[in-house]
């Protein structure tokens, strides 16, 4: 038994927690299971396993070596079997690869709403690299892993993001091949480069942890909408405005049959006429009203 710290593989950050770690040498290889905390209700241990094929310390090449063979398909069958007692997982024919190539997958239901995975993935340098005492060394990891309250996907993101830490300190033990070249134009001008956006599967996982509480994601509520069909709108009815009842003044100001309602105005009174008497040529007015005519 080892401490967490002293784990060759490590989940990403953000989760699973790693409990503890189980160490085990053998004359050709170290395995180690790292012991993922679990809240799920499927029987069972979490566990990132790792096994580095390489050299080993005198010490150790007295004991038996660790079977090469573990990640052939008839023996992942029987190890999906064994992980997940009663449970039934189908393997993907999906192609997926993370940063150390590619991997495959088995997934399922668990007991209740658990989802659970089973990975595994071969790291080895390529054929053609293999040659002259270089390159050499293989490295094997498998993924047990149930979580209540996810998805698959959720679960894959451990697969996509975990990091290895451990290796052997060899000349010839590069199980990982000859770095790639950068992209051409990396650090010359006239080549800018822009951030990556978010991917589907983001560095930080969701995979909760038993400190926070699981979400449990329920199916959407699907509101059922019933469409009536639409009845021919009725012509609008147009009302016509009363006629405003005009009352007309009499000449001396009176209305007919009432008296005058103070809001109507009353006629300006008639100027007085003034009768003008224009004498003709040939008469003369006196001073008494009397006319002289010649």
């Amino acid at each position: 038994m080892l401490p967490p710290e002293e784990a060759l593989i490590f989940p990403p950050p953000g989760g699973p927690e790693v409990i503890n770690v189980i160490n085990r040498t053998y004359s050709n290889a170290v395995q180690q299971e790292v012991i993922l905390r679990s809240d799920a209700r499927t029987p069972g241990q979490n566990y990132l396993k790792i096994e580095l094929f390489g050299p080993q310390r005198a010490e150790d090449t007295g004991k038996d070596g660790l079977s090469s063979s573990s990640l052939r398909a008839s023996s992942i069958s029987r190890e999906i079997r064994s992980a997940f007692p009663g449970a039934q997982l189908a393997t993907s024919a999906e192609y997926l690869q993370n940063a150390y190539g590619a991997f495959s997958y088995a997934s399922g239901r668990g007991a209740g709403d658990d989802s659970c995975i089973y990975a595994w993935q071969r790291i080895r340098s390529p054929e053609d690299m293999r040659q002259g005492f270089q390159n050499l060394g293989r490295i094997n990891v498998t993924l047990r892993l149930c979580q209540s309250g996810v998805t698959t996907r959720d679960l894959l993101t451990v697969m996509y993001n975990y990091t290895i830490t451990g290796s052997y300190d060899a000349a010839g033990w590069n199980p990982y091949g000859t770095a790639q070249k950068p992209p051409d134009g990396m650090g010359r001008s006239g080549n800018p480069t822009y951030p990556v956006t978010a991917t589907e599967f983001p560095m930080q996982p969701g995979i909760q942890t038993p400190s926070a509480p699981a979400v449990q994601r329920s199916a959407p509520a699907v509101r059922r909408v019933v469409v009536q069909q639409q009845q021919p709108a009725a012509p609008p009815v147009v009302v016509s405005p009363a006629p405003a009842r005009v009352l007309i003044p009499s000449p001396t100001g009176a209305m007919p049959g009432s008296a005058r309602p103070a809001d109507v105005a009353a006629p300006a009174p008639r100027p007085e006429t003034r009768r003008v008497v224009i004498p003709s040529p040939d008469c003369a007015s006196s001073g008494q009203g009397s006319q002289r005519c010649n």
